[in-house]
């Protein structure tokens, strides 16, 4: 017992190699490629040990199977999925600038809501969907063509609608009303909220923007949270090293969007659809719709 040493002696107090939680496996690879321990300490926010990884474990792992639905580029999609395997998508969007390592179903049709496509998809495989599955499927299509008024809007989108009503025992129309008059409610809600809601990142030229939408029936509440709205887009704009940020406060009963600016240079967004922005704000009579009326012409004017 006199001559015994213990552990303490010997282990390593400073300057300590460990991973976090949420380290992405590729960093941890190439770490382990340049140091020689076998196993490694893993820590979570306060630098307690909530296990160990080896290079056994990497060697058995299989990454996760993703199928992107209503987007196809990684900017848009759940952190850590460039890690992922792609198998699927499933979307009707714009293409990004993505690629797969081998060929994949790709569903990509301009419709007006990605529902449509997956409510096809329970048809082509003979499956009718439950009721509450067809009601949500309704709604998403009902949200989407902003109850058929958006320029994206296509027969199909209709079709599909009145076959998921039918099911579902709901009147899309009356259906439709009801749910926006809820979702367009701003009381109680945060500024970080209302911009996050609907918040997609894309690549203009050679910009980064992030657009965000919130529909009203009305635009008083956007207007009264103005100033806070603009500071908290300043905020994400700076987070997440955006150089635009903007949001569509779109009114359903005039059926035009006023748009909110944080950026360097509003007056270049103003620009971007022949309109001239004023307090970080310019006004889109007959604009609805993000995929085809706001982002078409920013990317067309950018691009020049």
């Amino acid at each position: 017992i006199l001559t015994s040493v213990p552990v303490g002696s010997l282990m390593l107090t400073k300057e300590l190699l460990v991973f976090n939680e949420d380290d992405l496996l590729d960093d941890v690879r190439k770490t382990m490629l340049e140091t020689r321990f076998r196993n490694y300490p893993v820590v979570d926010e306060e630098n307690r040990v909530v296990g160990e990884i080896s290079r056994y474990h990497l060697l058995g792992f299989s990454r996760k199977k993703v199928i992107l639905v209503d987007h196809n580029e990684l900017s848009q999609a759940v952190d850590g999925a460039e890690e992922a395997w792609i198998i699927e998508v499933v979307d009707h969007h714009r293409v990004g600038g993505i690629q797969t390592g081998e060929p994949i179903l790709f569903r990509n049709e301009p419709v007006g809501s990605t529902c449509t496509l997956i409510a096809r998809a329970y048809f082509e495989h003979g499956i009718t969907p439950g009721r509450e599955m067809a009601g949500i499927l309704c709604a998403g299509i009902l949200s989407d063509t902003v109850i058929f008024k958006s320029p994206t809007c296509t027969r199909a989108d209709r079709d599909m609608t009145g076959r998921l009503s039918g099911i579902a025992g709901i009147d899309p129309v009356e259906f439709g009303v009801a749910m926006f008059k809820v979702a367009s409610s701003l009381s109680g809600r945060s500024p970080r909220d209302i911009i996050n809601a609907d918040f997609k990142k894309f690549v203009v030229g050679e910009l980064q923007m992030g657009i965000g939408q919130v529909s009203t029936m009305g635009l008083d509440d956007v207007t009264a949270m103005k100033s806070q709205l603009l500071a908290e887009m300043e905020s994400v704009r700076l987070e997440a090293g955006l150089d635009y940020v903007l949001l569509m406060a779109t009114d359903l009963l005039a059926e035009a969007t006023s748009l909110l600016i944080a950026g360097p240079d509003q007056a270049l967004i103003g620009k971007a659809f022949n309109g001239q922005a004023a307090n970080n704000q310019v006004y889109l009579p007959g604009v609805l719709s993000r995929k085809k009326q706001v982002v078409p012409p920013l990317i067309k004017f950018f691009n020049r």
